[in-house]
């Protein structure tokens, strides 16, 4: 069904606003019909299938990284005849969806999931595991995985990250921490360990 004129004018008045704002993602694709949970990040760029975005779930304090792909149709199936699968994708509550991967149709994602960076979901993740891959396969339970970095992060340089995420930092940050990380890498956190208090 084509859409009438001050629906196109507002859907336009969105696109640009998207343009100049990209903070305003979220809810742009709110008023596409996706369900977005309180605290949840889905950065621009991200696609959400334009076709059904209603489709799309994305749990409380789920995080969408960038350049992710989620399609609620496939139509492959296109050339078995006159049928295009159509599928929900759920994104359950604090998971994490590695930058430039691909959620295919009647997937769930389970809570306290992490898909690695490049993944292609084909079938659903459960819960508390960590999958990567094309296609997604298990690599880890989220315990083993948070073991693992907390253990790779003793002995390597640990830095509050607020003061290092800019383009535009000075240029001494900038160098102080090229000279940090010349082993190989280090950690961001939100606050240095002896500030926690």
């Amino acid at each position: 069904m084509p859409m009438k004129p001050l629906q196109k004018l507002t859907h336009m008045a969105r696109r640009l606003r998207l343009l100049a704002d990209k903070g305003y993602y979220p809810h742009y694709l709110r008023h596409q019909g996706v369900r977005i949970g309180k605290g949840a990040v889905v950065l621009y760029p991200s696609y959400i299938d334009g076709r059904m975005p209603y489709l799309v779930e994305i749990g409380d304090h789920a995080v969408i990284s960038l350049y992710v792909t989620i399609l609620t149709h496939d139509a492959t199936s296109a050339w078995a005849g006159d049928l295009i699968k159509v599928g929900r994708v759920t994104i359950k509550d604090h998971s994490f969806i590695g930058a430039g991967s691909t959620l295919l149709c009647g997937t769930t994602i389970g809570p306290n999931a992490i898909v690695g960076a490049g993944s292609v979901v084909s079938r659903d993740i459960p819960p508390n595991t960590v999958y990567a891959g094309n296609p997604a396969r298990f690599v880890c339970t989220l315990e083993a995985f948070v073991e693992k970095n907390q253990k790779a992060a003793r002995g390597r340089p640990l830095l509050e990250g607020r003061h290092f995420q800019h383009p535009y930092i000075p240029r001494e940050r900038r160098e102080a921490l090229k000279v940090n990380l010349s082993d190989g890498f280090g950690y961001f956190c939100a606050h240095l360990p002896d500030e926690k208090g």
